[in-house]
């Protein structure tokens, strides 16, 4: 098994940061900044790290919110079985991801709101981690309204 994290950053709650991946798999397609857990790394210092590897956005590890965990035996095409865990951020405003640039294996940065994406848009299997960040932010918003 080849442990890897996921880091789903959103704006406000209405926009994502995703990257244009630059190499196969998914080539050219958005998925969120990630990579492979490095030995005796803890899986949040390691999610903080990728996404700062891949995007310039420097976050805390505390500050990063488990969302879920992708494990489909087949949903990455390279070998081996990558099991990711996803974590959340969600970020005040804009301006903090302003200074972001593409780097690692990020071809370039998108900002696209939470609403607009489609799945075929989506690399891997990170329209899950879509799906259950709508639903958890629609379900918070039920329970303050």
């Amino acid at each position: 098994m080849i442990l890897t994290v996921d880091i789903l950053v959103t704006i406000a709650k209405k926009e994502v940061l995703l990257i244009k991946r630059a190499k196969p798999p998914f080539e050219d397609r958005l998925v969120m900044p990630g990579g492979h857990v490095e030995e005796e790394e803890e899986l949040c210092v390691a999610a903080a790290r990728e996404l700062e590897e891949e995007t310039r956005l420097t976050v805390s590890s505390e500050s990063l919110v488990p969302l879920l965990v992708l494990d489909a035996i087949d949903r990455d095409p390279r070998p081996g079985h990558r099991v990711s865990h996803v974590f959340w951020i969600d970020l005040l405003d804009r301006s903090m991801v302003e200074m972001c640039r593409a780097e690692s294996d990020a071809k370039e940065i998108v900002i696209r709101s939470l609403d607009s994406l489609v799945e075929s848009d989506i690399g891997f299997d990170h329209w899950f981690a879509l799906e259950k960040l709508k639903k958890e932010i629609a379900h918070e918003s039920a329970r303050v309204s």
